[in-house]
């Protein structure tokens, strides 16, 4: 079996390194998020002589898997690398998170050998970060709206997510939680808890970016992310009180027109399945809905794939 090791704090510069020469803007391929969430997916990682970087994990009530191993070699090299591994732990072998371009290099490295499966709860929104910034349109009406009443309502400044004004927003999301039940029952709840603690103990080392509301005197809104790609921006968090009338259209807006106009792309991740999140998503009018999905093999699951079949022209390398 390949020794992967749990991720720490000072794996960052390996990490980063594979990440920086990737163009693929999925917010799985974040070391803020990989490292703030392993506890909840029982991340590893394994980096082969710098010439790939394997992950696996394992989400709560779900089978063991990895993700698209990134590097410069061979690709079916590297994917006959982990399914030896998940065999010799008994495992199916899985790759969570593929998008349909990680997919059809899958297919070109070993054609045939495997079926995809899109799940539309993981799919992640990607704006137009000129969009968000300025809101034109009549698409965006009501979001401009909100703003407006906002602006009309409250006594407010954008501050930068500093060492000064963290303890502020932890008390913010400690409130966020009372008016959500308490986050001490829902799994994801919990890890999200634990995530937000370990992102703001290792805010600069992580090398987050982060935004916040001063509100009435008080920090009452935040955001926070990190470059996913040179064009795209991945926001992870984004946090306000129900209570602030336009409260979260605001933090979006200030947020990409201070932190993301340096980018093409706002990367604001999943929609997790849930319908009201899910509509606030669409109702900012993602220029690209990214499709993820699973992939396993053929042979051992017996299935087989409907999608169109794959490219002929050898095993590529990882861009």
């Amino acid at each position: 079996m390949l020794p992967f090791t749990p991720v720490t704090i000072t794996d960052r510069a390996t990490i980063q390194a594979f990440f920086n020469r990737s163009a693929f803007r999925n917010c799985d391929f974040s070391f803020s998020n990989i490292f703030s969430w392993q506890h909840f997916y029982q991340t590893t990682f394994i980096a082969v002589e710098n010439r790939f970087l394997y992950f696996r994990f394992q989400a709560p009530n779900e089978l063991g898997g990895y993700l698209f191993p990134l590097g410069a070699g061979d690709l079916k090299t590297a994917l006959e690398c982990l399914m030896q591994d998940a065999a010799e732990r008994n495992d199916e072998f899985r790759l969570y998170a593929v998008t349909q371009e990680m997919f059809d290099l899958i297919e070109r490295a070993l054609p045939g050998h495997f079926f995809y499966e899109p799940d539309r709860d993981w799919f992640e929104y990607i704006y137009s970060s000129d969009d968000l910034i300025h809101l034109v349109g009549k698409k965006y009406q009501s979001k401009r709206n909100h703003i407006h009443k906002f602006q009309r309502t409250y006594q407010w400044e954008y501050l930068p997510v500093a060492r000064e004004i963290i303890p502020d927003c932890l008390k913010l999301y400690k409130r966020w939680c009372r008016e959500n039940g308490g986050c001490s029952s829902e799994q994801s709840l919990i890890g999200e808890g634990l995530a937000t603690q370990k992102v703001f103990a290792n805010y600069e080392q992580l090398g987050m970016v982060g935004g916040a509301l001063r509100i009435n005197g008080e920090i009452l809104a935040y955001s926070y992310g990190q470059a996913l790609t040179a064009d795209t921006f991945g926001v992870h968090a984004e946090k306000c009180l129900s209570e602030i009338d336009g409260g979260f259209a605001m933090m979006n807006q200030q947020f990409a027109e201070h932190n993301c106009a340096a980018y093409r792309y706002i990367n604001r991740e999943e929609d997790l399945g849930l319908e009201s999140l899910r509509k606030a998503k669409m109702s900012y009018h993602p220029e690209i809905l990214l499709e993820k999905g699973i992939v396993r093999e053929k042979a051992r699951s017996g299935v087989v794939s409907s999608l169109r079949p794959g490219l002929d022209s050898g095993s590529p390398t990882i861009p």
